[in-house]
């Protein structure tokens, strides 16, 4: 692969050296290889990026860096050298000293990964090295440093976890730094500012970096140089820009080909080959009747609102997205909607029934018509009961089966629908992908045959290719079903692709809502361009729109709150702030 030259003109030797690395663990008394002759080289500056499906091995081969193998896992060919060093001949002492100190990791979830009962300084200081606390958190542009320094994980928004967890990997001034999907679940916003930090850090600290990411508008944002894996090989390896121009292995271009891009009005068709086809959606009739209405709702955590006067309807066979930065109120809508949080005011109602009570308070007949599939189906499926239990159980709890047999059959039934084999039911969770499970998931909703299906981040952790096979069959679902959908996405081209009309939503206030189409094309409010000109595409050259408002002011009156723009599209009022 190639290297960045130095700013001398000479190129520079690499930090990091992987040649003919194979691995391999024993499953069922035999060995099963999951990494065939993977070599790259790395120089410092540099960030490469390996990217492919779930079970490609990228992971396996990042953890290699630090001489991490997973248990029962061995090194069955090839080096991996860093600084000098062959990794995997350390004695103990010199491997606990690499990492961390020449190799730090940056994963994926820095909530899960920082101790909730121990402050966010001292958590910094145990991490090592000679710069203080309050010192590395103005490094990663974290505002009043002493006084965050004192609080808990939980009191910090989750990109300020993720910039905390930076700060202790580059404590002790590491020299190469692993980044394991560092930015899953962070609002566009949030993602954006998070990857601007880590590539300053990356320069001014002369760090060479191994990005691991299934988001390619990341790799095409970060990477110099990007190394595909499938099935443990590397299919192909290039720079970044010639790669996103001209895939030239089949499976890059399929890869490529699943991203979805801000510009597409539909779901993308990808053939084998990488060919690519926009499905157009599916016009939702005008006569199409209400099935969820909510009228100016508020909704209080103690003395904080988070939701405030929002509205909105949801009509049969029609897509809704709700969009914005984390903290704008789009989950807490979702589960007022169904039944997990009470509304502090307003109203919300269902074509056969008011909402504005708890899920328990219900009638049956209505709590069956409102259904959530969860953002991760890892955690909302129990690991020891099988996935056709998840689905038979609302089954009984709805009184929609009958006998053991009739519910074990439609059970299996509802399986088929989302496209998995029905002989799936038998499964734990554990042995299924995550896109199999999302969709366990979307067919235990199902169950209750509800009229409006709530889909909250479904998609965020999942590959490209999965992710665009889980949004056709919800689209599919709902076209078959004339199901009503409320889409929670922090992803806009998804939302662009799979919504028939969009809410922004910001610190619980709607700021603009109207026809997907109309609001990507021509985006009223400055925080909705915003929002835009922070998604990530597929391209390295990609440029953010223009017209970003750098200032500006809410200037809803009573009686004057909105801008009317036509056919629905209205943008609340604002102004451009003084000075």
């Amino acid at each position: 692969m190639g290297r960045r030259p130095h700013p001398g003109g000479l190129l520079m030797s690499a930090i990091v050296s992987v040649a003919g690395l194979g691995v391999a663990y024993r499953s069922g008394g035999r060995e099963i290889p999951v990494v065939h002759d993977v070599s790259f080289d790395l120089a410092p500056g540099e960030t490469l990026a390996l990217v492919g499906e779930s079970g490609s091995g990228k992971s396996t081969v990042a953890a290699t860096l630090l001489g991490h193998l997973r248990y029962g896992s061995r090194l069955t060919g090839g080096t991996v050298r860093v600084d000098g060093q062959d990794v995997f001949a350390l004695p103990a002492r010199e491997l606990r000293r690499l990492r961390g100190g020449t190799v730090a990791m940056i994963a994926q979830n820095a909530g899960q990964a920082l101790t909730p009962s121990m402050r966010i300084g001292r958590q910094i200081a145990e991490a090592g090295g000679d710069v203080p606390v309050t010192e590395l958190l103005e490094q990663v542009r974290l505002p009043r440093p002493g006084e965050l320094a004192r609080r808990y994980p939980h009191e910090l928004s989750g990109g300020q976890q993720q910039r905390v967890a930076i700060a202790m990997a580059i404590a002790t001034r590491p020299k190469v730094l692993v980044l394991d999907e560092p930015t899953t679940g962070l609002d566009v916003l949030t993602q954006r500012s998070v990857l601007d930090l880590v590539g300053s850090l990356r320069d001014e600290l002369g760090l060479a970096a191994v990005l691991v990411s299934h988001d390619l508008g990341v790799v095409a944002r970060m990477a110099d140089e990007v190394c595909v894996l499938r099935s443990g090989r590397v299919v192909e390896a290039a720079p970044t820009r010639r790669l996103f121009a001209a895939p030239v292995d089949p499976y890059t271009r399929r890869l490529l080909a699943s991203v979805p891009r801000l510009s597409d009005t539909g779901l993308a068709l990808v053939g084998e080959d990488g060919t690519r086809e926009v499905r157009p959606k599916r016009p939702v009739p005008d006569d199409a009747a209400r099935s969820v209405d909510v009228r100016d709702v508020t909704i209080d955590y103690g003395s904080s609102r988070a939701v405030d006067g929002v509205s909105f309807q949801v009509r049969r066979g029609e897509v809704l997205a709700l969009v914005g930065e984390s903290g704008s109120g789009k989950s807490t809508l979702a589960w007022a909607l169904a039944g997990l949080r009470a509304p502090s005011g307003g109203a919300m109602t269902h074509e056969s029934g008011d909402l504005g009570g708890s899920a328990r308070r219900r009638p049956l007949a209505l709590r069956r018509k409102i259904q959530l599939v969860f953002q991760n189906a890892d955690t909302s499926l129990n690991p020891r009961r099988s996935v056709g239990d998840a689905v038979r159980r609302p089954l009984r709890f709805f009184g929609a089966g009958g006998s053991r047999d009739e519910v074990a059959s439609r059970a299996r039934r509802l399986i088929t629908d989302v496209r998995l084999d029905p002989d799936f039911a038998d499964r734990l969770p554990a042995q299924l992908s995550g896109g199999q499970r999302q969709r366990i998931g979307i067919a235990r909703a199902l169950a209750g045959e509800p009229d409006v299906l709530i889909a909250d981040e479904i998609t965020t952790a999942l590959d490209v290719s999965v992710q665009a096979d889980v949004l056709r069959l919800l689209d599919d679902l709902r076209r078959e079903r004339d199901l009503a959908c409320l889409f929670i996405s922090h992803d806009l081209a998804v939302v662009r692709g799979i919504a028939d009309r969009v809410v922004v939503l910001r610190h619980g206030v709607v700021v603009e809502e109207g026809p997907t189409d109309a609001v990507f094309a021509d985006p009223g409010h400055p925080y909705t361009r915003q929002l835009m000109a922070a998604a990530l595409e597929p391209d390295p050259d990609a440029v953010a729109p223009a017209g970003v408002a750098d200032a500006w002011a809410d200037a809803a009156e009573a009686g004057a709150v909105w801008d009317e723009l036509g056919g629905g599209h209205r943008v609340r009022r604002w102004r451009a702030a003084d000075g």
